[in-house]
């Protein structure tokens, strides 16, 4: 005789089945069903949104305007170093909870031409991440930083402008921040003026 326990049980897991994730999807989920964000990529691009508005700071209004002989230097140095390999881990760990984790579908406007603008700077946003940040490696390397800052073996260089890798350096930094702002400015309009609330795709907060 079968019980009802043992009917539940199939019905069950044929219920769990159909939640399961796989590559990004819930299987029996439509992704217009999904209406934000996992929690893990919210806070992944809220934590690169400070560090690297945080690490252009140190870059470009702080280290750049001091001299190589100042002792604090060596710190900050560090610190932005830090920063900056900090932010190549979160973008990689990022990469990979957004290939692993549900996500809404594509925001679509009536102009299909700007939505592959969006989609290009979010694309354009990892590559300069990676960029800029694989960059100040090769300045490290360049001017044997990771030697001196880490294992106080010799002095700072008498000036950073003398390595070819810190005016790229600078240039990738900008043009992240330059796009960066591009893409508040499109979450800005999709907000506010087309009024599709995408802030509430990249936030915590539950209906």
């Amino acid at each position: 005789m079968i019980t009802s326990g043992a009917l539940a049980m199939p019905r069950a897991f044929r219920y769990l089945s159909s939640r399961l994730i796989f590559h990004g999807h819930i299987i029996g989920m439509s992704m217009s069903e999904i209406k934000r964000y996992h929690p893990a990529l919210v806070v992944l691009h809220w934590l690169l949104a400070i560090a690297i508005l945080g690490t252009f700071v140190m870059g470009s209004f702080v280290l750049d305007e001091m001299k190589n002989d100042v002792p604090e230097k060596v710190l900050l140095l560090k610190l932005h170093i830090v920063g900056g390999l900090g932010i190549l881990v979160l973008t990689l760990l990022r990469l990979i909870v957004r290939m692993r984790t549900p996500k809404p579908a594509p925001v679509v406007t009536d102009s299909p031409l700007m939505d592959k603008v969006g989609t290009g700077v979010h694309h354009l946003l990892y590559l300069l991440t990676a960029l800029a940040v694989l960059s100040g490696v090769v300045l490290a390397l360049n001017a044997d930083l990771f030697a001196i800052l880490f294992k106080h073996v010799g002095n700072l260089p008498d000036d950073f402008d003398d390595f070819a890798s810190h005016q790229v350096h600078g240039l990738l930094a900008q043009a992240l921040v330059l796009l960066t702002l591009v893409h508040v400015a499109g979450a800005l309009k999709h907000q506010f003026i087309l009024k599709n609330n995408i802030f509430a795709r990249m936030s915590l907060r539950k209906d």
